[in-house]
Protein backbone atom coordinates (compact mmCIF):
# COMPACT_ATOMS: atom_id res chain seq x y z
CA UNK A 1 0.00 0.00 0.00
CA UNK A 2 1.46 3.46 -1.16
CA UNK A 3 0.33 6.91 1.24
CA UNK A 4 0.79 10.07 -0.34
CA UNK A 5 1.99 12.89 1.95
CA UNK A 6 -0.53 13.74 4.20
CA UNK A 7 -2.35 17.36 3.57
CA UNK A 8 -3.40 19.25 7.66
CA UNK A 9 -5.74 21.72 7.73
CA UNK A 10 -7.64 22.96 10.36
CA UNK A 11 -11.05 23.82 9.39
CA UNK A 12 -14.47 25.29 11.28
CA UNK A 13 -17.10 23.32 12.58
CA UNK A 14 -19.49 25.78 14.20
CA UNK A 15 -19.25 29.81 14.58
CA UNK A 16 -21.46 32.14 16.21
CA UNK A 17 -23.28 35.41 14.87
CA UNK A 18 -21.29 38.59 15.81
CA UNK A 19 -21.30 39.24 19.31
CA UNK A 20 -21.25 43.52 20.30
CA UNK A 21 -19.97 43.41 23.78
CA UNK A 22 -20.87 47.32 25.14
CA UNK A 23 -17.97 49.01 26.67
CA UNK A 24 -18.91 48.08 30.53
CA UNK A 25 -16.35 46.46 31.97
CA UNK A 26 -15.31 42.49 32.11
CA UNK A 27 -18.19 40.59 30.34
CA UNK A 28 -18.91 36.75 30.76
CA UNK A 29 -21.49 34.79 28.40
CA UNK A 30 -22.04 31.91 26.03
CA UNK A 31 -23.11 32.17 22.57
CA UNK A 32 -25.55 30.21 20.20
CA UNK A 33 -23.30 28.00 17.21
CA UNK A 34 -24.35 27.44 14.26
CA UNK A 35 -23.14 24.80 12.32
CA UNK A 36 -21.05 25.63 9.05
CA UNK A 37 -19.36 21.72 8.53
CA UNK A 38 -18.87 18.50 9.37
CA UNK A 39 -15.30 16.19 8.92
CA UNK A 40 -15.97 12.79 8.63
CA UNK A 41 -13.57 9.81 9.22
CA UNK A 42 -13.43 7.57 5.87
CA UNK A 43 -11.80 5.42 3.30
CA UNK A 44 -12.86 5.78 0.00
CA UNK A 45 -11.73 4.27 -3.15
CA UNK A 46 -14.28 3.42 -6.81
CA UNK A 47 -13.52 -0.78 -5.96
CA UNK A 48 -12.49 -3.54 -3.32
CA UNK A 49 -10.77 -1.95 -0.39
CA UNK A 50 -9.59 -3.26 2.81
CA UNK A 51 -10.78 -0.14 4.34
CA UNK A 52 -9.24 -1.25 7.90
CA UNK A 53 -5.87 -2.19 6.06
CA UNK A 54 -6.13 1.31 4.76
CA UNK A 55 -7.23 3.26 8.02
CA UNK A 56 -4.76 1.36 9.92
CA UNK A 57 -1.53 2.71 8.29
CA UNK A 58 -3.37 6.13 7.72
CA UNK A 59 -4.01 6.37 11.58
CA UNK A 60 -0.37 5.04 12.54
CA UNK A 61 1.36 7.74 9.71
CA UNK A 62 -1.21 10.72 11.48
CA UNK A 63 -0.43 9.64 14.72
CA UNK A 64 -2.46 9.82 18.24
CA UNK A 65 -5.94 10.97 18.68
CA UNK A 66 -7.28 10.34 15.16
CA UNK A 67 -10.77 9.65 14.79
CA UNK A 68 -11.56 6.39 13.89
CA UNK A 69 -13.71 5.67 10.41
CA UNK A 70 -17.23 6.79 10.26
CA UNK A 71 -16.66 9.19 13.15
CA UNK A 72 -17.83 12.78 12.74
CA UNK A 73 -16.11 15.80 14.53
CA UNK A 74 -18.37 16.96 17.62
CA UNK A 75 -21.21 19.35 17.43
CA UNK A 76 -22.27 22.06 20.08
CA UNK A 77 -24.87 24.48 19.87
CA UNK A 78 -23.52 26.67 22.43
CA UNK A 79 -19.66 28.29 22.97
CA UNK A 80 -17.89 27.86 26.54
CA UNK A 81 -18.08 30.12 28.77
CA UNK A 82 -16.31 33.89 27.00
CA UNK A 83 -14.85 36.67 29.00
CA UNK A 84 -14.39 39.92 26.88
CA UNK A 85 -12.48 42.43 29.41
CA UNK A 86 -13.55 45.97 27.01
CA UNK A 87 -15.59 46.79 24.43
CA UNK A 88 -15.39 44.99 21.26
CA UNK A 89 -17.78 43.01 18.53
CA UNK A 90 -16.22 38.87 18.70
CA UNK A 91 -17.33 35.67 17.15
CA UNK A 92 -16.38 32.58 18.78
CA UNK A 93 -15.93 29.61 16.78
CA UNK A 94 -15.19 25.67 16.99
CA UNK A 95 -12.72 23.50 14.75
CA UNK A 96 -10.79 20.54 14.05
CA UNK A 97 -7.78 19.71 12.23
CA UNK A 98 -8.52 17.56 9.21
CA UNK A 99 -6.28 15.11 8.04
CA UNK A 100 -6.18 13.34 4.51
CA UNK A 101 -4.08 11.89 1.98
CA UNK A 102 -4.22 9.72 -1.55
CA UNK A 103 -3.94 6.11 -1.27
CA UNK A 104 -3.02 3.37 -3.78
CA UNK A 105 -4.05 -0.29 -2.43
CA UNK A 106 -3.21 -3.31 -4.74
CA UNK A 107 -5.66 -6.66 -4.29
CA UNK A 108 -5.26 -9.21 -6.55
CA UNK A 109 -3.08 -7.60 -9.25
CA UNK A 110 -5.61 -4.89 -9.12
CA UNK A 111 -4.49 -1.29 -8.03
CA UNK A 112 -7.02 0.78 -6.11
CA UNK A 113 -6.84 4.57 -5.93
CA UNK A 114 -8.79 6.49 -3.06
CA UNK A 115 -8.94 8.93 -0.21
CA UNK A 116 -8.65 8.22 3.29
CA UNK A 117 -9.94 11.52 5.78
CA UNK A 118 -10.36 12.17 9.65
CA UNK A 119 -9.77 14.43 12.11
CA UNK A 120 -8.46 15.82 15.69
CA UNK A 121 -8.18 18.00 18.15
CA UNK A 122 -11.40 19.51 18.81
CA UNK A 123 -11.10 23.49 19.68
CA UNK A 124 -12.53 26.59 20.46
CA UNK A 125 -12.04 29.81 19.35
CA UNK A 126 -12.87 33.58 19.71
CA UNK A 127 -11.40 36.06 17.18
CA UNK A 128 -12.46 39.79 17.09
CA UNK A 129 -14.55 41.13 14.08
CA UNK A 130 -13.42 44.83 14.88
CA UNK A 131 -9.77 44.29 15.44
CA UNK A 132 -7.22 46.69 13.87
CA UNK A 133 -5.29 44.48 12.10
CA UNK A 134 -6.69 41.71 9.83
CA UNK A 135 -6.50 38.15 10.42
CA UNK A 136 -3.10 36.40 9.68
CA UNK A 137 -4.58 32.71 10.19
CA UNK A 138 -6.41 30.82 7.56
CA UNK A 139 -9.11 29.26 10.13
CA UNK A 140 -9.56 32.53 11.43
CA UNK A 141 -9.82 34.08 8.33
CA UNK A 142 -12.31 32.22 7.13
CA UNK A 143 -14.16 32.76 10.40
CA UNK A 144 -14.39 36.30 9.83
CA UNK A 145 -15.42 35.62 6.00
CA UNK A 146 -18.50 33.13 8.03
CA UNK A 147 -19.55 35.60 10.89
CA UNK A 148 -18.12 39.11 10.98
Amino acid sequence: MFLAPLSRMTVVTEVSDVIRVPDSGSKSFTADLRPVRTVESFVDGPGPVDASAVFAVFAKQAGEGIAQVGVASPRSLRSGLITVERAAAVVTYESVQQVETGFTYRCGGVAVSGVVRSWRRPRSGIMQCDAKKPPAVDVVREVAALAC
